[in-house]
């Protein structure tokens, strides 16, 4: 993996630069993950509630089998950019080119070393779609890699799964905590999805979180940095133009996978009926949690198997542990 090109400057005494300086965080773009990925239908705004569905499915072959070694290896190679601090790549990047090579192995090497090694059911396949989903898809850059913070590689790090942020256009600040779940069920995906994320948008749950970003947060441009922690400064008026919002991933097994894209338009109905009963769900579940006036990007990814899923990620970046 390469590293993306050195941030530009910013001025601070224009607001609309620091929007700009922030959105030129985000790294690659969706025709990394393209051909490994189906996006199915258009957007789907859940009605009563400011939260938006979206629909993913493996991209198949021209014999039916979904590309889940792709996404695997497409995933694995974003690890250096969701796990490693941005000054850490900043550093790399400022070597001269014959030492680059060398040490960016180096960082993919420590990134992958930071994943589970030995647990059955690790989330963090899931996690690290939910950045790409949200990185390269949404466009909306993480802000703090928790990866990175882990104390034990044999624990998956508490609290939200994933912290993005953009800049609105009127300046207020949108937090997205995420969280990832992977279930053979859907209706256990959603509800365990819903259940986590409740608390950071209605409660308190995000405080260990946001001290976190107040320590930890990196954007590989220390003026850019300090200007985003302002709002995250409670004695800052700007502290009062942080919006909580969410993004979730919801895996689950689907039977009869479809064979996308060249097979929707036969299986198109059954889709389309089973999408909306999903959005039905969900409207259901943010209802029950008082979630309705919160902003939440809700992403569905039907897949064949939770398993081969965890398996295959783990399988590209060479963890050895229980299969």
């Amino acid at each position: 993996m390469t590293v993306d090109a050195a941030q530009p400057p910013v001025d601070s005494d224009a607001g609309t630069s620091l929007i700009e300086a922030v959105q030129a965080l985000v790294r690659g773009d969706w025709d990394e993950v393209e051909s490994s990925l189906v996006t199915y239908g258009d957007p789907i705004a859940v009605e009563g509630t400011q939260s938006t569905v979206r629909c993913h499915f493996l991209r198949s072959d021209p014999l039916g089998n979904p590309r889940l070694k792709t996404l695997a290896q497409q995933l694995a190679q974003q690890i250096i950019y969701y796990c490693i601090p941005r000054t850490e790549i900043e550093k790399v990047r400022a070597l001269p080119f014959d030492r680059q090579i060398p040490e960016t192995t180096r960082l993919a090497n420590d990134a992958a070393r930071l994943f589970t090694q030995t647990q059955l059911k690790t989330g963090e396949g899931a996690e690290l779609l939910l950045y790409a989903l949200l990185e390269k898809g949404l466009r909306i850059p993480q802000v703090l890699s928790k990866m990175s913070l882990k104390t034990s590689t044999e624990m998956q790090y508490h609290g939200a799964d994933g912290v993005h942020a953009k800049l609105l256009d009127n300046g207020d600040l949108a937090v997205y905590w995420g969280e990832a779940k992977l279930y053979e069920s859907v209706a256990q995906a959603m509800t365990d999805c819903m259940d986590s994320i409740a608390p950071y948008l209605t409660g308190t749950a995000h405080e260990q979180d946001v001290f976190l970003i107040r320590h930890y947060a990196d954007t590989g441009n220390a003026e850019v940095t300090a200007r985003l922690l302002e709002y995250f400064n409670d004695n800052s008026v700007l502290s009062a133009n942080v919006e909580m919002r969410g993004a979730c991933l919801i895996g689950f097994v689907h039977e009869d996978y479809p064979s996308l894209p060249r097979d929707e338009a036969a299986v198109k109905e059954q889709v389309d009926a089973a999408l909306a009963a999903w959005v039905r769900s969900t409207k259901t579940r943010l209802e029950n949690r008082a979630l309705t006036k919160h902003n939440i990007e809700v992403f569905f990814f039907p897949m064949p198997s939770v398993q081969d899923f965890r398996q295959a990620v783990k399988d590209e970046l060479r963890i050895d542990g229980a299969s």
